[in-house]
């Protein structure tokens, strides 16, 4: 073999080695937050890492700390390729981050800490977490106030962010859509607020994203989902609403390809995945997980089939990798898979083409008995984003629990590939089908939508950026089948081949 030739079969086998393992990523690293940004998002540095930010705005027993967040990245085995610190410089205000996205380079929304809630703070990062710019935009919402970041894109060369303003008139909340539309280096192109007579309670935003001759923007109050075109100064051009024999049907994330925006949803029969080109919806399926053996246990000559399952909202995020779709169904709380165990929650990934055909899916179970002294993944957790470099993935997803009056806040990301198969105590492989079925999902004429231009004013604000060796998270390695690893003995002995090979030169 010749040696120019052997890097490359090492580096391939080495590739097989490191996807059969899988990583669980865990915030706060032991017990739970009293914030719901424990993970505040993930993505992907554009160079085959993943990220994760976890803001520190208290600690984990509800003592306040300098505001600010960890970013870390990670290499698709699971190990930490760097990390650092992001926060307010010394008196300055901070920046308390809400959420996080990354792709290539690496964005964190929040606002100030000494504002009044009328601003939104954005701070880019290039994909080797270096400062790029920091900018607080202070909206002219007033008497309003922005307590939330509903959708971020990276478009391109542009940022656009969805959020909503809350207000009151006399006893009654009133909310209306907002969005911030700037260029990579954070100058404001345009911004605005957006009204549409609706139905029952309030209106927020769902999505927003780029077009070639625009965007659109997705609103949704109680009940109904309402599709919006924008033209390229963010002017409304056109509305329509978004409906389906389904039973309760909803949106939850999109994104575009070109001029195809996909959806993402479900209602209470799965998760529902579909595409809109103009203003008509091409294609539209259903997705249900079903596990290919549960536990049946006969009695007489009846046999039961004993499972239990629990359907929540998919991830209000869909991504795309290589042309391809990739999406979090909606969580399975639990099957009973094995008569002498409990119940298993489920946690998936599903890839698709551009036609919503399933191309594979990575399925993993918790074990069927308390494991909460190894990693407390919990019962179940709602999906929280996913991010994706070919096969590679990190998936995240939060746990929510009541103690009295008070919400307690943990969030996890699985970090994998789609031909991984972990086997541990943490998670596991069991055989899943994922059942795919076309679904009624149409648009008609909606009614007009209007909207105001905000003003916007962009002030520099200083942070410093700091590397850290300090983890804020638990990571938990799961390696894959024997029979689809080379670690262990498999790289050894490429490495004994490669230092005599190199002698032999």
């Amino acid at each position: 073999m010749s040696w120019r030739l052997l890097p490359a079969v090492f580096v391939a086998l080495l590739t097989i080695g490191l996807v059969s393992s899988s990583t669980v990523i865990l915030a706060p690293p032991e017990g739970m937050a009293t914030y719901p940004e424990v993970i505040a998002g993930v993505g992907n540095d554009g160079a085959g890492g993943f990220i994760v930010v976890v803001p520190f705005n208290m600690t984990p027993n509800g003592t306040p700390v300098v505001p600010g967040a960890w970013v870390g990245d990670f290499y698709p085995n699971g190990s930490l390729k760097w990390g650092e610190n992001v926060k307010g410089a010394p008196l300055h205000p901070s920046p308390r981050i809400i959420k996080a996205t990354a792709n290539g380079s690496i964005l964190l929304i929040g606002q100030s800490d000494e504002g009044n809630h009328t601003d939104v703070w954005v701070i880019k990062l290039g994909e080797d977490g270096r400062l790029l710019w920091s900018k607080d935009y202070l909206l002219n919402v007033s008497p309003g106030w922005i307590m939330t970041v509903d959708d971020i894109v990276q478009a391109g060369n542009q940022i656009l962010i969805a959020t909503h303003v809350d207000s009151f008139r006399g006893e009654k909340q009133v909310t209306v859509p907002v969005v911030l539309a700037l260029d990579g280096n954070g100058k404001p192109l345009w911004a605005g607020e957006y009204r549409i007579p609706h139905g029952p309670g309030e209106l927020y935003s769902t999505a927003i994203g780029k077009v070639r001759d625009g965007y659109y923007l997705i609103l949704h109050d109680e009940r109904n989902w309402y599709y919006l075109r924008l033209d390229k100064e963010g002017n409304p051009i056109g509305a329509w609403r978004v409906t389906s024999s389904l039973n309760g049907f909803f949106i939850k994330s999109a994104l575009s390809l070109g001029d195809t925006v996909y959806f993402l949803g479900g209602s209470s029969n799965g998760t529902v995945l579909g595409a809109i080109v103009g203003n008509s919806t091409i294609w539209a399926k259903l997705y249900t997980m079903i596990p290919e053996k549960t536990c049946t246990e006969k009695s007489e000559n009846t046999t039961i089939l004993s499972t239990s399952a629990f359907s929540t909202e998919p991830a209000p995020a869909l991504t795309v990798s290589e042309n391809y779709l990739l999406f979090q169904p909606t969580v399975v709380k639990a099957f009973k898979l094995t008569c002498d165990g409990g119940l298993n929650t489920t946690y998936a990934v599903i890839k698709t083409d551009t036609m919503g055909i399933v191309e594979s899916s990575f399925v993993a179970v918790t074990e069927g008995k308390d494991v909460k002294e190894i990693v407390p993944l919990g019962d179940f957790g709602e999906p929280e984003g996913v991010s994706a470099s070919g096969n590679s993935f990190i998936a995240l997803w939060r746990r929510t629990t009541a103690s009295g009056a008070t919400l307690h806040f943990q969030g996890f990301a699985i970090l994998s590939n789609l031909q991984s198969k972990p086997e541990g105590s943490v998670i596991g492989t069991y055989g899943f089908r994922v059942n795919v079925m076309p679904v009624n999902v149409e648009l008609t004429l909606g009614p007009r939508a209007t909207w105001e231009e905000l003003g916007v004013k962009a002030v520099d604000e200083l942070v410093t950026v700091e590397k850290t060796k300090e983890v804020p998270v638990r990571v938990v390695t799961t390696e894959g089948s024997p029979k689809r690893s080379i670690c262990g003995p498999g790289i050894i002995l490429l490495l004994t081949l490669l230092v005599a090979l190199r002698r032999r030169k």
